[in-house]
């Protein structure tokens, strides 16, 4: 908490406190906000009510516990340039587009949706790109599955699977057998589930928790795909992560 001043203003305190102590637990209820920081329920209603309705923060339906949103992170990515995170990743990204000349991309997990945190596009005139701050349903990209297959964050069996290509995975049942081929390669792969005509291999960025915080990937028209391309492309993003090393949280 912070040192009282002349300067404090009370109730702008108490809900910073609240904030910081939602972010630190990540989902919890009015109760125990209440017990934590010795505010009253109906103050702490109050405030999180407030940051619901500035988007900061979000309820989950089951349980009814506050969660804070990507809205927090947006926020502190116009101060430090998206997130140090990104500031550590760019570099490497780099490195890959130097020796792969197709679109990198750097993506994290928000709820059930990857959002595009960074990318390089290719220089080829025949390319798809995703714009940053895009969000990708988890089950149906490369990107997704990397990180799902190492993240207890999302429960497969309640995502809402819907067909956006021919190829779109449609089932949790599928879901599974793709995430289980993910955790034996350590990579994974997306033919053409949500765009036509694009393929994507992606490795998830892990912490010390042998848990996934983010993950990266080569995207490229179907056309310009072959199994040497794939091998390559995939050694080099295992190569980069390697270097990456562990991300420490």
């Amino acid at each position: 908490m912070a040192r009282k001043n002349d300067y404090n203003i009370n109730s702008l305190l108490k809900s910073l406190n609240v904030l910081e102590d939602l972010i630190e637990h990540g989902e919890i209820s009015i109760i125990e906000l209440s017990s934590n920081l010795g505010l009253g329920k109906s103050t702490v209603h109050r405030i999180l009510g407030t940051f619901k309705t500035m988007g900061y923060v979000d309820q989950n339906k089951d349980n009814n516990k506050y969660y804070p949103t990507l809205k927090i992170f947006e926020l502190g990515t116009k101060v430090a340039n998206r997130i140090p995170l990104k500031k550590i990743i760019r570099p490497y990204l780099e490195e890959i587009y130097r020796k792969s000349h197709e679109t990198v991309n750097f993506a994290i997990l928000d709820k059930d949706e990857v959002v595009f945190i960074d990318k390089i596009v290719t220089a080829e005139p025949l390319r798809i790109e995703l714009e940053i701050g895009k969000r990708v349903p988890v089950y149906c990209c490369a990107l997704g599955k990397a990180i799902l297959a190492f993240s207890g964050d999302v429960d497969i069996t309640k995502l809402n699977f819907e067909k956006i290509t021919d190829n779109t995975v449609n089932s949790p049942e599928k879901l599974m057998e793709q995430i289980k081929a993910v955790k034996q390669n350590g990579y994974a792969i997306e033919y053409e589930e949500y765009i036509e005509g694009l393929i994507c291999i992606a490795v998830p960025i892990k912490n010390q928790f042998n848990q996934s915080v983010a993950a990266i990937s080569i995207a490229t028209p179907t056309i310009r795909m072959n199994d040497e391309r794939k091998k390559q492309f995939i050694k080099l993003l295992q190569e980069i992560v390697y270097k990456i090393g562990i991300i420490k949280e």
